[in-house]
């Protein structure tokens, strides 16, 4: 079988023919580099990185010119999280082909992930040069406006790229999170509907699928599925503040507390967390509780200025105005 008939069986999807046609191709070219790579982006497409890892490697030896090699490269090590080793092999991809559009797309998630948030715009700008509409592109343009907290103009850049490949669960995610940030529920509850449709096994999707059904006030449903969160083990962190919300909202202060605390428990630097405790504890009626919950809020977390007013609030009802007024000062 010739490379040209596995790479039809690759494309088809039937992965197993493909697999042994590469096979069966290299026992009498060791040295192809196509086939080598091919192969690698085929174990790569079937959840096997290490090996994806070493074929193309392979490749790249053999023929280190070919921009594609890097590329497909630095998409494994992206996958398992080797972000410094992946944004290399995509700057030697644009170093053999500063037009390859995806090595810019991809170099600017990477970037992004890092903090990076003006490096990944330059990026996904220069990829727009050569294709305006390519979404993956988009998606990194709308995740810029995201990080900066402008989710009309994130929107703008998502909506277009959910039009354009309507079966991406990541696209549909980011959409759905710059709806929620604009405050239109209903348009996120679908969102994240369709991303979660698209990867049952997502979590993300899951929970911030239950967070816009409780803005809707539909309590009982965003209860069945931070449960079910809770149940699998996912986004603890979350899905405890979210059965803690729940129960707030139907008036079970005592309830709602024990979600709390165990969100608290999770992420002890999570100034709203402690916010929510000290809340419930105001409302149980023990303030020195709930100053408690705030001051040491505040202690782990001194940047954490939603923390202050209330505290200083609490601290004046308990007679304790010098405290007070050095909280408001922001002196520890």
């Amino acid at each position: 079988m010739t490379l040209d008939q596995a790479l039809q069986l690759h494309k088809s999807g039937n992965y197993t023919a493909a697999e042994q046609a590469y096979l069966q191709h290299l026992q009498t070219t060791p040295d192809d580099a196509d086939a080598l790579h091919l192969l690698g982006v085929l174990h790569q497409q079937r959840g096997a990185p290490a090996q994806a890892s070493e074929l193309i490697r392979r490749a790249i030896e053999l023929a280190p010119e070919r921009a594609q090699f890097h590329l497909s490269l630095g998409g494994v090590l992206m996958h398992v999280g080797d972000e410094s080793a992946a944004r290399a092999s995509f700057e030697a991809a644009l170093a053999l082909d500063p037009n390859l559009i995806q090595a810019h797309a991809l170099a600017g998630h990477v970037q992004l992930h890092q903090g990076d948030t003006g490096g990944a715009e330059t990026r996904f700008k220069i990829a727009r040069r050569a294709e305006e509409e390519d979404p993956l592109v988009l998606l990194g343009l709308g995740s810029v406006y995201l990080a900066r907290r402008d989710p009309v103009n994130a929107a703008k850049f998502l909506g277009r790229a959910a039009e354009r490949k309507p079966d991406d669960a990541a696209i549909q995610n980011a959409l759905g999170q710059a709806f929620f940030e604009q405050g239109a529920f209903a348009f996120a509850e679908q969102t994240f509907s369709n991303a979660l449709r698209l990867q049952p096994q997502s979590s993300f999707a899951k929970l911030s699928l239950a967070r816009a059904r409780l803005r809707q006030d539909k309590n009982e449903a965003a209860r069945e599925l931070f449960t079910e969160l809770l149940a699998a083990g996912a986004q603890t962190f979350g899905a405890n503040a979210g059965l803690g919300d729940v129960a707030r909202k139907g008036g079970h202060v005592a309830r709602a507390l024990k979600f709390y605390r165990r969100a608290l428990a999770i992420d002890p630097v999570n100034p709203g967390a402690a916010n929510a405790c000290a809340w419930c504890m105001e409302q149980l009626g023990d303030l020195e509780a709930a100053v408690t919950y705030l001051s040491e809020g505040l202690q782990r977390e001194p940047a954490a200025k939603e923390l202050r007013a209330p505290l200083a609030t609490m601290l004046d009802r308990l007679g304790r105005a010098e405290e007070a007024a050095r909280v408001r000062e922001g002196v520890a």
